[in-house]
């Protein structure tokens, strides 16, 4: 199995827990502190750690073409969600996994995904990490600002 259709299906359990979450939420879960929100619940911890450690494998086994693939969807996968806005930034925040992958693109598909990803995300809606990402896929070291 690829790593992009392993990521496939780490997002299709995801996505299944969130809407689990949605169907179980009371009107005012997380108002004011009380209730569960959903925001908190653990299935965004698993995400996190199911991605860092698809990525972690990806980077240091995967060839340069299925390492590029899965940098891609990594990075396209928030833009496609089509769930509640709590897990959108969820996947917003595992982008930052994609660092290893972006540094074994070459040139021209690094510049090709930079310019894809800003047009995705443009500069007024774009949240630190995904700032960070742009200027890593410009070629600037993970996480250094100017």
């Amino acid at each position: 199995m690829s790593y992009t259709e392993r990521l496939k299906e780490i997002l299709a359990e995801y996505d299944q827990a969130v809407q689990g979450l949605q169907q179980k939420r009371r009107l005012f879960d997380g108002v004011m502190g009380f209730g569960n929100h959903p925001g908190n619940a653990a299935c965004h911890e698993t995400l996190d750690r199911q991605v860092t450690e698809l990525c972690r494998e990806a980077a240091g086994e995967a060839d340069a073409e299925d390492a590029a693939a899965l940098a891609e969807a990594v990075l396209g996968a928030a833009g496609k969600w089509k769930g509640p806005e709590y897990a959108r930034l969820m996947l917003v925040a595992v982008q930052r996994h994609a660092e290893e992958l972006i540094g074994r693109l070459d040139p021209e598909k690094r510049q090709a995904l930079a310019l894809s990803y800003a047009k995705e995300y443009p500069r007024r809606k774009r949240l630190p990490v995904q700032e960070e990402v742009l200027a890593a896929l410009c070629g600037e070291p993970f996480g250094k600002k100017k």
